[in-house]
């Protein structure tokens, strides 16, 4: 009886120590029970910018910082509303590894940091991306467009700095937009823009935004046609998930260097476009656009009083040049009689900035400035420090584009060519045969000229100073007016009376604010982590 109970005290303690062993085993078997809870974190900054396209797509800018409150692998899933084009994604002062993990109607980009993530490291991410057709016609604001914007949203986690800025199409401004919140009026890069802040978002908060503008700025709108009285403005369903598996074991490393504008200043750009970024006033663009026509021999100048008058070297662009698409739009303004269109001249204007705004978007404008500053400086020196007057003549003929570029460019030519300097103009210098200004005693010769005089350097630079002047001061008959046709005029508009009712109510009296109730069809997610 004695053994009896023994046994079965034994095998009690047998099985008891059997499921102790088996308790203990678990995790390696299947991995932590403790990481397997929610990962902990916190979003530092959501600072967003959405700028709206004339063809009616929309460029979005993340950027993002969150820290970790639990260790991580660090993976980041940013969601998109329909189906996009990543064009960068950068964090840390570089790259980011990143994949497209859309699946039928879910639209959405993984971002991997790279490495683990441990308890309160942080991590910050800079995306760059286009999704077409987001702009719809408002129904609610007959002969609007425009599209709602909710931020992304997190179930369980605050979202210290939310900032959102939506960026219109240009000519659209604070006197024709309407927004369905209060709103400040600001500047992104220059450009107009409708901004939005909140400090401290509670998890779970779901924030909307939207714009309505006159449909004449936008070249394309889609119409919605399963929402009656709807704007039919397909939302950026923007939200975020946060990938996050299990980890095994914490990994040291040093936190990432963050950056806001990571990727520093925009390289590549031609001495035109960079006219536009540092700040150079539109008609000297253009004048600019015309001396590269002059150079490559594309266009030949008429006359140049009372206007100036152009006209097409050849009807055929000849083989081995390649015109840039501003020099293209800009001879599309050449009328049958040589002088210039200033409507198609204001859209060779308007088109080239646009394209640049593109090119520098997500880059910094301060960097980009200054670089091209430089670039302007060391052509400047080159100039300068070149042994005798024919090897200056040879860059400021190669390099004067860039030149002009400087404000000071009157001055540099009289410093880089003194008093009592004689200078031989060569026969393939374009600008002194073929510019705006052309030598005295005749016009610019046929064919190649040959031997040419010797003539004083001073002479030779003014002339070039001259040309610059004559050709911004002719290229247009009225600079005020031109300048006009760059802001496209804006449709009168009654006083809108106070709206009774609905969920788009504000009062704004003495603030910076424009109020619509903006209708929209809105696919909103929220985000997490896990």
């Amino acid at each position: 009886m004695v053994e009896e109970r023994n046994g079965r005290r034994c095998t009690r303690i047998a099985l008891v120590l059997a499921l102790a062993l088996l308790f203990i085993a678990m995790p390696a078997l299947f991995g932590s029970t403790t990481t397997d809870a929610a990962v902990k974190y916190r979003i530092d900054q959501e600072w967003v910018v959405v700028w709206v396209n004339p063809d009616g797509s929309v460029d979005l800018q993340y950027n993002i910082t969150i820290t970790y409150e639990s260790s991580a692998q660090g993976y980041l899933t940013i969601g998109m509303p329909k189906a996009f084009n990543v064009t960068s994604a950068r964090g840390g002062g570089g790259s980011l590894q990143y994949s497209d993990v859309s699946s039928g109607n879910y639209h959405a980009v993984e971002v991997y940091f790279g490495k683990p993530m441990v308890i309160n490291e942080s991590a910050s991410v800079l995306l760059l991306a286009n999704v077409p057709n987001m702009v719809y016609k408002d129904t609610m604001n007959p002969g609007n467009v425009g599209l709602q914007f909710t931020p992304s949203y997190y179930s369980d986690a605050i979202v210290r700095s939310l900032r959102l800025a939506i960026v219109p199409p240009p000519g659209v401004n604070k006197t024709n937009i309407k927004t369905s919140e209060t709103a400040y009026f600001t500047e992104v890069e220059g450009e107009f823009a409708v901004y939005w802040e909140r400090e401290d978002v509670p998890a779970g908060t779901v924030l909307t935004y939207g714009i309505s503008f006159p449909e004449e700025f936008a070249m394309k709108a889609e119409e919605d046609g399963t929402l009656g009285a709807a704007i039919a403005l397909i939302a950026v369903a923007a939200f975020i998930i946060f990938a996050i598996s299990r980890s095994r074991k914490k990994v040291h490393y040093d936190p990432p260097t963050i950056a806001v504008e990571a990727l520093g200043p925009a390289r590549g750009l031609t001495a035109v476009e960079a006219a536009v970024v540092v700040g150079v006033e539109p008609v000297r663009v253009l004048t600019m656009v015309l001396f590269g026509l002059l150079k490559k021999r594309l266009v030949k100048v008429k006359e140049t009083d009372p206007v100036l008058k152009l006209e097409l070297a050849s009807k055929e662009i000849p083989p081995g040049v390649s015109p840039r698409y501003y020099e293209l739009d800009f001879i599309r303004a050449i009328k049958p009689d040589g002088a210039l269109d200033e409507f198609i001249l204001a859209r060779c204007w308007l088109y080239l900035r646009d394209a640049v705004d593109k090119k520098v978007r997500g880059y910094s404008r301060a960097d980009t400035v200054n670089y091209y500053k430089s670039v302007v400086n060391e052509a400047w020196g080159q100039v300068l420090q070149a042994s005798t007057p024919e090897l200056k003549g040879d860059l400021i003929d190669e390099k004067v584009e860039w030149l002009l570029l400087d404000g000071k460019y009157k001055e540099r030519f009289g410093e880089a060519f003194p008093p009592n300097v004689i200078i031989s103009p060569r026969p393939e210098w374009w600008w002194y045969w073929h510019g705006p200004y052309r030598p005295s005693g005749g016009g610019a010769p046929q064919g190649t000229p040959q031997a040419p005089a010797p003539i004083p350097g001073q002479e030779w630079a003014n002339g070039i100073v001259l040309g610059m002047e004559k050709a911004a001061n002719k290229i247009v008959l009225n600079v005020q007016e031109f300048a006009n046709k760059l802001v496209p005029a804006q449709p009168a508009r009654p006083a809108r009376p106070a709206r009774e009712g609905g969920r788009c109510v504000c009062a704004c009296a003495n603030c910076a604010c424009a109020c619509a109730c903006v209708s929209c069809a809105c696919a909103c997610a929220g985000g997490g982590a896990r």
